[in-house]
């Protein structure tokens, strides 16, 4: 199984604030960037998003589904998995400034797009998990995310994040796209539901360096860690310093899952 990064905020490819996410078995797509960048860097990698057969966009942020119309014109077959709520207003409040950072919302009633409100196996071994429980404090940096809930500006509790998880023989393997439930509520949900330890975590932790030594010794038992995106440098320096297990993503980072 090889996972390639088509964006995130670096890399030699090109780069944007974003996630996106392929793997080649399944062919799935897990975030889309903000653009069309995600496709134009498929192409690069000899990926072919034409033929990708599932799709998710891990929360209603347009750094993850903001190509979510470009995917559209690409791809005319793929079922695109969305959490309960992904297509509410979304806001960012920038020191008074409010800025739009939700989806395209005419989108929301395409046919390609399954609405989930619970746990879904989607194959034999990828389960989409929405259900993600509270058992540590939520990132720090989701104070100034609000949605439009029943006509109110309000919170963002991010009920609509979902993560996918792939169960391999020696462990499993965990994609997330923000980690705004907080990475730790995540790990956690997941070791509760399957009786099996996290081979690999890939995708953004959404963590502020004070943040980062509250995951040194949960980490310890993961394998291999692939972080960017929403985790910041001096976060990552952190881990890195402590943890033998990790390293940075990348556009154009590829991970073979043997």
């Amino acid at each position: 199984m090889m996972i390639t990064c088509l964006i995130e905020d670096t890399g030699t490819l090109k780069a944007e604030h974003g996630l996106s996410l392929h793997i080649d078995k399944p062919n799935l797509l897990f975030d889309m960037g903000q653009s069309n960048s995600f496709i134009e860097n498929a192409q690069e990698l000899d990926i072919n998003i034409s033929k990708v057969e599932y799709a998710l966009i891990s929360h209603g942020h347009y750094d993850h589904g903001g190509g979510l119309p470009y995917f559209l014109k690409e791809n005319k077959k793929a079922e695109i998995y969305v959490g309960d709520g992904a297509f509410y207003k979304r806001y960012a409040n920038d020191n008074g400034s409010w800025r739009y950072i939700g989806l395209d919302e005419s989108l929301a009633d395409n046919p390609q797009i399954k609405t989930l409100k619970k746990d879904t196996k989607i194959t034999r071994d990828c389960t989409i998990l929405t259900n993600i429980q509270k058992f540590f404090p939520t990132p720090k940096g989701n104070n100034k995310l609000y949605k439009i809930s029943k006509d109110k500006i309000v919170l963002d509790d991010f009920k609509d994040e979902i993560i996918l998880v792939i169960e391999k023989e020696d462990g499993l393997l965990v994609l997330t796209g923000c980690s705004h439930r907080g990475i730790l509520n995540i790990t956690e949900t997941v070791k509760r539901k399957y009786n099996k330890p996290i081979k690999a975590l890939i995708g953004g932790f959404h963590i502020k360096a004070e943040e980062a030594p509250n995951l040194i010794d949960p980490f310890k038992s993961i394998e291999e860690i692939y972080t960017g995106h929403c985790t910041s440098k001096r976060a990552y320096n952190i881990l890195k310093e402590n943890l033998d297990n990790i390293k940075p993503l990348h556009t154009g980072t590829q991970i073979e899952i043997i």
